[in-house]
This record gives structure tokens, C-alpha cells and sequence, in this order.
């Protein structure tokens, strides 16, 4: 069942953060409850007391008032105690949870990352740890807390009538039944499909955001995001609109059982009262054991309900758990680890007989493709759009294995290099490539998976360009990016990119991968760049993919791709003397560039 499947895993992962408190916590919360009756026994002896009848404790009223403030200080002292526990177990927990979060995302591949469903997923789960857990945690303890109250009170009713306390306890299982199964269909826009959600949650983003914002207000837009933003919404509204006349036309029925079955308990109570069986302090501590249960028993049914309904919220973050790798690689000893890393320091990658498709789509995307790049090699792979350039550098990186052929480093299969090392191996920066809102030093920390001094960290920003605008920065290596922060600068997508570069050419690998590295930087500083990379990385194997053919022509080697496969490979001056797909290409851009000067 999936209440029961969320309660485990919500107690286990708070077990393992702070064990010892929560069995304290607990064992607090049981003990507090199971002296809940307390007040109302105490008022009975105090009214039986008064009219001079049989009393159970046999104490005067000073006594019991005496007895009843001792209760007071220390159930106030034992819950106060209790929220504590609660505070410092929350907080442990968040810990926990976060640190373990980060673990998990960190055992992932790169193909999990490209799969929509698994970042749908891991955005899911982020959402739910550790704040959902805090929420579901509090509903089961106090369930049990509310179940505790309700053994008693349930005791009490069969001590005083068996016949009545059984007809009160199947009266009050059905509503809790019927809200348990409307909890279960109780429908939210985010428990929708993932598409759906997705599209619910973009769409809002929209007027969140400073970018789209200023699009949208430019383009008086507002009305068409609000059109598209209701009409997501809509289409669920009617359901929920069913469900709720559902829930009001049943649970109004089956709510007036329990009110008839303790009619009937009270009936029964006053006649016992009337024939001298019962005591006045005795009718009144069972009238008011009625109100106790009534109000234990409500708090059970909305708890139970809490989690019925929200124990899919828990089953995103058991989701997000069980997500499976679709890369495996080696576990190896740390000396086998050093062995392999000693052997592709200076890495020869041979491509073997490759060829490739995207899981669940039969299109080859590449073709039989076989090419050596020795190491220190500046080699350019070039293409028209979708001929295959990105997906045989995702291969390079094991974001994907090839369907057929093989990759290797130093005649070692990718397949038989473990995670850390091939990381080790390769710096990358894609087409697309992330923001990081933190300082300049902290990206460049990033990038180069180290604590490195300022002055490696200044060449690298020299290298991209970016060290002309990060040195006017008031704060220099320290200044926090990002508009968002109160003192962060904000960057144009150019600078956004050669900080970028930076990071990428601070790391210190062997092999540097650049898929359209200038995309956003403007000619002159795309220039400047790659004068330094050839000047700077002579030692390094860099592979870069761009559409501009001025970055690429003074690469030592242009290998060309045209629908999947390699049909020209040389230098710039050789594949011009071909006069085919390259020379064409390039001719066709350089005229272009020539009319727009």
C-alpha cells in the first residue's frame, strides 16, 4: 500500500539522521497521550467528591487540585520538552536529507540527465526534501498520538457499556473509510501526468522571471499567458469540482452515523444515571470521554487522510531513489584506478567502427565511424545541423554508448575506465551551459573541481576574455554574479560564455571538448580567444565543434561530417584544394560574411 510504503520510508530516513531523538520523541509523545484522560478524571473526583459519593482515588479536593496543577507542570514541562526534540530532529534532518539528496543526484549519469522524465523526477524530489518529509513525519507521529487518545477512550466505553462501545467504534470506521478513499482521488494540478505539470509549471514561471517579464511587458503579453496559464488549469477545475460534490453529498450522510451511535451511548449513560447505577461525577466523566473521543477521533481521520492524500508527494522523493543508472562503469581499487590513470595520461583516442542511435528511435544518427586523434592534437569537427557533431562528443564522454564499434583511450575501452578517471580525462563545455548565481572565484572553483590559486584562476579568465570585465569588478574574483543578489552583477550571454570557457580551461585534463564555444561572443573576442587557445593548449588535445569556419581554419585538423558519417578529414588548406562539402561551406560563409561588411 502506498501509506504504508511512504510512513516506512519517511520514518527510516529520519531514523538514520537522528535516531536516538526521534525513538525519545516518540516515547514522549505516547506517554503525554496515554495521560490525556487525566483532566476529565480528575473532574469527576472532584464532583463526586463534593456530593459525598464513592470517589476512586479517595482524595479530598484540595488533594485533587494539588494532584491535577502536578500534572499540568509536568505535561507542560514533557511537551515543551518534546517541541525541542521536534526542532533539533527537524533540523538534523534537513541536513540529512540534503546531503543525501546531492549523493544520490551524484550517482547519476549524464544520460539520466538528458531523460525529461528523470528531471522531472530529481525536481520533483528536490521540492519534497526535505520539507514535504518535515510535514508527513508530524502526520504520522500525531496519528499515533490521536490513536493513543482514542485506546483510551475507547476503554473507558466498554467499561461503562460493551454493547454501546462497539456500535460506537463501527459507526465512526465508516466515515474514516469513505474520507480515506476521497483522500486517495483527491485531485491537485501537480499530481497530474509530468507533461502536464511541466507545462502548468513553465507557464508560471513565466511571470516569475526578470527575462521573460520584460519580454512579456514589452509585447503586452499578459493576457496570453494568463489564457494559457487557466486553460492548463481548466481542463482539471471540472474534476475537482466533481469530486468535491461527491465528498459533500456522502461524507454528510455517512457523518450522521456517529452522532446516532453516541446518541444511543448517551441515552444509555442517563438511564444508568436516573436508576442510581452511575454517579453524577462518573455520568460527566463519560459525557465528556463522548467530546475526547469525538475530537481524537476527527484528528485521526484528517491525520489518516493527510496521509493518504500527500503520500504522493513521499512517492516522488521514493521515486527519485530508485532511479537507475544507464551507464555503468567499473569499480576498481585504488591502485588499478592509479594504473589506468597513469596509462591514458597522455591519451591516444582511437574511434572504432562507430555507430550510434538514440535509445527509442531506430535513426542512425551515426555511421561506421573510424578516426584516430593523437595526443596534443587541435582538431575541428564540423557539420551541418543534426549531421552528428554533439552526439559523437556525448559519446566521447559516455553520455551514451555507441550501438555498435567501440572508443578508446590508449587502446583502453571506455567501457573499462571507471566514472572518476574518464572525468579526470575530459573538460567539456556544450552549446548549452549553466549560470551559477555565485562569485567568480566559486565558478571558477567549480569548473576546476579545486581550491586553485588567483593567479591560475586569472589565466584561465585571460584565456576566455573575461579577465577585461572581471577585473573592473569592484569585489574582482570575488564579486557574486547575478541579479538576483543585492550586490550581484549581471552578465550579457557573451560574458556569460567566456566565463564559461574560463572554467572549462582551468580544469586540468588532458583532452579539452568545445561545442560552439563563441556562440554568443562577438567576432573580435571570438578571435582573440581562440588566438590564445592555439598558443596556450599546445599541450592538450582540444576538440571543438563551431559553425564559424574563421575558428576553425587554423585547426591542425577539420574532420567533416555529413549525415552521420565522416566524409572528408585534413587540414584547412587540403580540404579547400578538394573543392568539396568544406570548401563549399566555407566559401558559401565567407561571401556571406563579406556582404554583410
Amino acid at each position: 500500500m502506498k501509506v504504508i510504503q511512504a510512513v516506512k520510508f519517511v520514518f527510516v530516513r529520519t531514523f538514520k539522521a537522528s535516531g536516538v531523538l526521534l525513538i525519545i520523541y516518540v516515547m514522549l509523545i505516547a506517554f503525554v497521550s496515554l495521560f490525556s484522560i487525566f483532566n476529565i478524571l480528575v473532574f469527576k473526583e472532584v464532583i463526586d467528591t463534593a456530593n459525598g459519593q464513592k470517589t476512586i482515588l479517595g482524595l479530598n479536593i484540595f488533594s485533587l487540585i494539588v494532584l491535577w496543577t502536578i500534572y499540568s507542570i509536568i505535561n507542560k514541562v514533557l511537551v515543551k520538552f518534546a517541541e525541542y526534540l521536534w526542532n533539533i530532529i527537524d533540523l538534523k534532518q534537513t541536513v540529512y536529507n540534503t546531503n543525501d539528496f546531492i549523493n544520490k543526484l551524484s550517482t547519476l549519469d549524464l544520460s539520466n540527465f538528458e531523460n525529461p522524465q528523470t528531471y522531472d523526477k530529481i525536481w520533483r524530489s528536490f521540492n519534497r526534501i526535505p520539507w514535504q518529509l518535515k510535514y508527513y513525519l508530524n502526520s504520522a507521529i500525531k496519528l499515533l498520538e490521536k490513536s493513543v487518545e482514542l485506546s483510551i477512550s475507547v476503554l473507558i466505553f466498554f467499561i461503562a457499556s460493551p454493547v454501546s462501545a462497539i456500535l460506537i467504534i463501527i459507526a465512526n470506521i465508516i466515515p474514516i473509510l469513505v474520507k480515506s478513499k476521497f483522500g486517495e482521488q483527491t485531485f491537485n494540478i501537480y499530481k497530474a501526468d509530468s507533461e502536464t505539470r511541466r507545462r502548468f509549471e513553465y507557464t508560471s514561471s513565466l511571470v516569475t522571471q526578470r527575462d521573460t517579464l520584460i519580454e512579456i511587458k514589452q509585447f503586452q503579453g499578459f493576457n496570453f499567458i494568463k489564457d494559457k496559464l487557466l486553460s492548463i488549469y481548466d481542463i482539471f477545475s471540472q474534476k475537482q469540482k466533481n469530486l468535491f460534490k461527491q465528498a459533500w453529498l456522502n461524507l454528510t450522510f455517512v457523518e450522521m452515523i456517529p452522532v446516532f451511535a453516541s446518541f444511543l451511548f448517551l441515552v444509555t449513560i442517563v438511564i444508568q444515571l436516573n436508576n442510581h447505577i452511575i454517579s453524577t461525577g462518573t455520568f460527566i466523566f463519560l459525557f465528556s470521554n463522548i467530546i475526547v473521543f469525538n475530537g481524537a477521533l476527527w484528528n485521526l481521520a484528517y491525520f489518516l487522510e493527510a496521509l493518504i492524500s500527500d503520500s504522493h508527494f513521499i512517492h516522488d522523493a521514493i521515486d527519485y531513489y530508485n532511479i537507475k543508472r544507464n551507464i555503468n562503469f567499473p569499480k576498481l581499487s585504488i591502485s588499478l584506478e592509479k594504473n589506468i590513470l597513469e596509462k591514458i595520461k597522455n591519451p591516444t583516442i582511437t574511434v572504432e567502427n562507430v555507430s550510434f542511435h538514440y535509445p527509442n528511435a531506430a535513426k542512425i544518427v551515426l555511421k561506421n565511424i573510424n578516426f584516430t586523434i593523437p595526443p596534443g592534437q587541435n582538431i575541428a569537427i564540423i557539420g551541418e545541423n543534426g549531421a552528428g557533431k554533439t552526439t559523437l562528443v556525448k559519446l566521447f564522454l559516455r553520455v551514451y554508448d555507441p550501438t555498435e564499434g567501440r572508443i578508446l583511450l590508449n587502446g583502453i575501452d571506455l567501457k573499462n575506465i571507471p566514472e572518476n578517471i574518464l572525468f579526470k580525462t575530459y573538460s567539456a563545455l556544450f552549446q548549452t551551459f549553466g549560470k551559477f548565481y555565485l562569485t567568480v572565484r566559486e565558478n571558477m572553483e567549480l569548473g576546476a573541481g579545486a581550491k586553485l590559486t588567483d593567479e591560475e584562476y586569472i589565466k584561465g579568465l585571460k584565456l576566455s576574455n573575461a579577465w577585461k570585465y572581471v577585473n573592473n569588478f569592484p569585489k574582482k574574483l570575488d564579486q557574486q554574479l547575478g541579479s538576483n543578489y543585492t550586490d550581484g552583477v549581471d552578465l550579457s550571454g557573451g560574458q556569460w560564455q567566456q566565463l564559461a570557457i574560463g572554467k572549462a580551461l582551468v580544469r586540468k585534463t588532458p583532452i579539452l571538448i568545445l561545442d560552439e564555444p563563441t556562440s554568443s561572443v562577438d567576432a573580435k573576442a571570438e578571435t582573440e580567444i581562440f588566438d590564445r587557445l592555439n598558443k596556450e593548449t599546445r599541450n592538450r588535445t582540444v576538440i571543438f565543434i563551431s559553425h564559424r569556419f574563421s575558428t576553425i581554419k587554423d585547426a591542425s585538423r577539420i574532420v567533416v561530417i555529413d549525415k552521420g558519417k565522416i566524409i572528408e578529414d585534413g587540414n584547412h588548406e587540403t580540404l579547400m584544394k578538394n573543392k568539396a562539402k568544406y570548401a563549399t561551406l566555407y566559401t558559401l560563409q565567407a561571401e556571406r560574411y563579406f556582404r554583410e561588411k
